[in-house]
């Protein structure tokens, strides 16, 4: 809504090269299949942000995921290898427009030689058709950089940094409307109408309407909302809300130091 900008006629939003930023980045579930005993469980990663410089066009940036913790209030059978597989997405190497979206992936082979290390690890300890089958999904991403890239820029990963909000906007071009996919959710399709507000700082406020239902039903969003704070042009703080009869998913990034 332009009548929300408060005079606002354009803005910049780009973190600096040679700075580094460590975020948390923390994925809330609220599992209310059974009503009489909902499941919370948090996945949370510490990872520092390097913007390096220019490259071919693109704007470089480091990747390291420091650490990976799940809290649940139930046990996590699986934990160890979450975060195992987690940690296979560390140090990389991201192309970025000027928009600020993922374009590119510079160390893919080294990512997929880091993995192949990894797999062989946790074939010994994890079998049966299943794993098999995550492992091979895995495998694909790392094979595939268009697959690795859109798997990358999702917000339980890292799309809420990478959200395609960098660079110089202008008041009439207010609100940004697109469409995001939802992969939790079935890859149901929601049209987000993205309003700035500035002041001291600049604040994103973001509504989502959905545009295509999942096959299934008990997974379709019926609440979407969030808001993205910038200041001094970098992210400080973000969240992404989505709800369903089934499923409440929090997406959150906060800027740490």
């Amino acid at each position: 809504m332009i009548s929300t900008v408060y005079g606002l006629k354009e803005y910049h939003l780009r973190p600096k090269a040679g700075d580094r930023y460590l975020y948390r980045f923390e994925t809330i579930v609220d599992d209310l299949s059974n009503a009489r005993n909902p499941i919370q469980r948090s996945y949370i990663r510490n990872v520092e942000i390097m913007p390096l410089g220019q490259q071919d066009n693109l704007y470089v940036y480091q990747i390291f995921t420091a650490k990976i913790f799940i809290k649940s209030t139930t046990a996590v059978a699986d934990a160890f290898l979450i975060r195992k597989i987690g940690y296979a997405f560390d140090e990389i190497e991201a192309g970025v427009d000027s928009t600020g979206k993922i374009v590119r992936i510079y160390n893919t082979e080294e990512l997929n030689l880091r993995w192949n290390i990894t797999q062989e690890e946790l074939q010994k300890e994890y079998k049966g058709d299943y794993i098999g089958n995550y492992f091979l999904e895995v495998s694909n991403l790392f094979n595939d950089e268009a697959r690795l890239i859109q798997f990358l820029s999702d917000y339980k990963m890292f799309g809420l940094y990478f959200n395609g909000l960098f660079g110089h906007y202008l008041l009439w071009e207010m609100p940004i409307v697109r469409k995001h996919s939802l992969s939790d959710f079935g890859n149901q399709e929601i049209q987000e109408s993205i309003s700035p507000e500035k002041k001291e700082f600049v604040r994103y406020q973001i509504e989502g309407i959905p545009t295509v239902r999942p096959k299934n039903q008990e997974l379709s969003v019926t609440n979407y909302r969030g808001e993205l704070v910038y200041n001094d042009n970098n992210l400080v703080e973000a969240l992404i809300e989505s709800e369903s009869d089934l499923m409440n998913i929090k997406y959150s990034t906060l800027l740490l130091g």
